[in-house]
């Protein structure tokens, strides 16, 4: 189970006023609006918070095969530890506790849910493409023959003449950046 998120956060400051009057209460606990409140940097706090909501979301649209839905309430950030360019907390969702490891960038978020052992960040829109070539490369089939399609809930799945390969992965992107991430253990 993988999910993934990008922020790019030059776009997000310019598209979205997070201190407008019922903005924190809408998506954040009590505890997590705290937080966010007390914290060195609330704006940062505001978009990694919602990363990893954006992440964990993924990954239990994936697991579940849930119809598209989004309750960010719903998704709980606790034990969020912030270091020097990177960050690691847990979201909790009803009984499902998820790892969470965030890179801070001046200019971008960019944070992981779940078995993954290979990401990559790219500053363009290119991460479709190269999540293909590494997945035909690590399979040792053609490139052309892979392609990602959605299922009925919407979630993508990298397909095989037709066929659902069953890799888990995740795509994202936001602004000028896009990331996936994926288990190289494809056996």
């Amino acid at each position: 189970m993988i999910g993934n998120d990008i922020i790019d956060l030059n776009l997000i400051r310019a598209q979205s006023n997070w201190q407008r009057e019922g903005f924190l209460q809408k998506l954040f606990s009590e505890e997590e609006q705290t937080f966010i409140q007390n914290s060195e940097d609330p704006e940062l706090n505001v978009w990694l918070l919602w990363s990893m909501k954006e992440a964990v979301y993924k990954a239990i649209q994936r697991k579940y095969q849930l119809k598209r839905f989004y309750n960010p309430k719903q998704f709980v950030c606790e034990q969020v530890k912030i270091n020097p360019g990177k960050a690691r907390g847990v979201v909790c969702y009803k009984e499902d506790v998820f790892v969470i490891n965030s890179i801070l960038f001046p200019n971008m978020i960019h944070t992981v849910t779940g078995n993954t052992e290979f990401s990559l960040i790219s500053e363009n829109k290119n991460s479709r493409l190269r999540l293909l070539q590494k997945i035909a490369e690590q399979r040792g089939i053609p490139l052309e023959s892979l392609n990602i399609s959605k299922d009925q809930q919407g979630v993508p799945f990298v397909s095989y003449g037709g066929d659902n390969l069953q890799i888990p992965f995740s795509l994202s992107h936001h602004g000028n950046f896009s990331a996936y991430a994926v288990s190289l253990n494809m056996s």
